[in-house]
C-alpha cells in the first residue's frame, strides 16, 4: 500500500490489478478508494517545488481518475506518477465528473 494511503480505513480501499488497458508501469499506483472510485495515486505537477527538496513527496499523493491521467498523460519522478491536473486547495483535484467511475 502507498504510505499516503496508510491512514485510510482498509475498508474504504482495494488494490487494483485489473484495470483494462492500464500500463504495466502504473499497475502500482492504482486503486478504488470509497470516495474517489478508480484512481491512480499521484501527486500534481504544482506540488513537486514543494517536497522535492524534503524527499517528501507522500505527503501530496492523492487520488486523480484513472481516466483522466491515462487521457491527459502522467511522468514518472522516482517512485511516483506525476500528473498535471487542477487541484483546488479546499477541494483536491479538480476534474469533470466524465474520469471518474466508482
Amino acid at each position: 500500500m502507498r504510505k499516503s494511503l496508510q491512514d485510510l480505513d482498509p475498508r474504504m480501499i482495494r488494490k487494483v490489478d485489473d484495470y483494462k488497458g492500464l500500463p504495466e508501469e502504473l499497475k502500482p499506483y492504482c486503486y478504488w478508494i470509497a470516495d474517489a472510485g478508480y484512481s491512480i495515486m499521484a501527486v500534481p505537477e504544482q506540488f513537486l517545488p514543494e517536497h522535492w527538496a524534503d524527499g517528501e513527496l507522500w505527503l501530496s499523493e492523492c487520488p486523480i481518475p484513472v481516466k483522466y491521467v491515462l487521457e491527459q498523460g502522467w511522468r514518472m519522478y522516482e517512485d511516483y506518477v506525476i500528473v498535471k491536473v487542477p487541484y483546488d486547495k479546499f477541494l483536491g483535484v479538480s476534474v469533470d465528473e466524465k474520469y471518474t467511475e466508482y
